[in-house]
């Protein structure tokens, strides 16, 4: 049954727990994904976990990335060498990050073209009809309540993105230190799949996976995390 689910371009594997190995799939659990853990808790860790884990199982014409790192670049280091990897956007260039904006925007366009020449209502549907190669799209945000107070434009024009892309194969996922005040209502209807490692309040706990526990964790134990693929789950 695994074998089988990780040959899915939008798979990966994260981590384990006392039920075993732990998998998301951005397509199943998202499309988009919010993520938030403290300093030291693993965030940055979890974020290259999940890009190479994404890239290791297929080529880049069927997966690629947007990394756009608000910690001066730090986070990703080598992920941004990869095949797969099509934009890096950090805070030291803010004339980057319109042109990133630019691009993308004309990217659902493209992608909406694209759809409608096979009259396909969504990716999987495009990919079983179309002979032209259209991967997936992952757009990965580190430390985005930096992005929210420095460019508070970008990050709304980003949730755009992510609401319009649902369909074209375009994931959105958001990571931040400091969740209390930047997890808007726009944030919490676009991203199903939710994850918490370490935090300092309850608030920030219940704000992003609704349990206290990752408020819980003990510092000395970085890595442990709660993951929410729904209200229920």
């Amino acid at each position: 049954m695994v074998a089988a689910r990780t040959r899915s371009c939008s798979f990966a594997t994260i981590g384990s727990s006392a039920a075993g190995t732990v998998h998301i799939d951005l397509a199943r659990d998202g499309p988009h994904g919010l993520i938030a853990g403290t300093t030291g808790a693993g965030k940055s860790e979890l974020l290259r976990t999940l890009v190479v884990s994404l890239a290791a199982a297929v080529s880049p014409e069927h997966l690629s990335f947007v990394l756009i790192d608000f910690k001066g670049g730090a986070t990703f280091g080598t992920c941004t060498r990869l095949p797969h990897t099509v934009g890096v956007v950090t805070d030291l260039d803010e004339g980057l990050a319109e042109r990133a904006l630019v691009s993308l925007d004309a990217e659902i366009r493209r992608r909406e073209r694209l759809l409608r020449t096979v009259r396909a209502d969504d990716l999987t549907v495009y990919r079983r009809n179309a002979t032209e190669p259209l991967p997936r799209l992952v757009v990965v945000v580190d430390e985005f309540a930096t992005l929210a107070k420095e460019l508070p434009d970008f990050l709304a024009a980003l949730i755009g993105i992510a609401q319009r892309g649902r369909s074209l194969g375009i994931h959105l996922l958001l990571a931040t230190q400091r969740p209390a005040g930047v997890v808007t209502d726009d944030i919490r209807a676009n991203t199903n799949l939710r994850l918490a490692l370490r935090l300092h309040d309850r608030s920030d706990a219940l704000d992003v996976v609704g349990d206290e526990l990752p408020a819980t964790f003990p510092r000395g134990v970085p890595g442990r995390a709660a993951l929410r693929l729904g209200p229920d789950e």
